[in-house]
């Protein structure tokens, strides 16, 4: 089984929340195991809590999950070591199209990735940055670009 994403959570949960509104699941089963809404970034873990529709951080210091600020559709959850934080989205949308670069220890966006794409192609952003996508769970550097096809590479330093 592939890790899990942001993007797929978020999807998950809508996607059940509907089979409950249409009386397929009810709201035991649509929740499931608790387990199951954990997405593992990096060295963090965020939790979705499927009831609020807000995301958590685990706090293991104090051995807590405390909100992210961040409910489904608001924002790009991202993890650089064990440090974590949120990229605010601009409107509440689903987050599978968005994205985060890094360049050197600057964070730009949230943007759309066609946009994302649209600068690389224009040379606005140099090719050795970071990226991090709700599609995925760590930073990835760009190996290549075609056409509109952004093509990442794992082992992206996370330094």
């Amino acid at each position: 089984m592939s890790a899990k994403t942001q993007a797929q959570l978020e999807a998950q949960l809508a996607q059940r929340w509907m089979q409950v509104e249409n009386r397929e699941l009810t709201v035991t089963e649509a929740i499931g195991n608790l387990e199951d809404w954990i997405l593992q970034l990096g060295e963090c873990k965020a939790f979705l809590h499927p009831n609020l529709k807000q995301w958590m951080w685990y706090d293991r210091l104090h051995d807590e999950w405390v909100f992210a600020g961040c409910g489904v559709g608001e924002g790009i959850l991202l993890s650089i070591g064990n440090t974590y934080g949120v990229k605010k989205l601009p409107k509440s949308e689903p987050v599978i199209g968005w994205c985060v670069y890094r360049q050197d220890h600057q964070f730009y966006g949230p943007l759309p990735i066609a946009e994302l794409s649209k600068k690389l192609d224009s040379k606005q952003l140099p090719t050795d940055i970071l990226i991090w996508s709700t599609r995925s769970s760590e930073w990835f550097a760009l190996a290549d670009k075609e056409g509109q096809e952004i093509i990442l590479s794992k082992g992206a330093s996370e330094k």
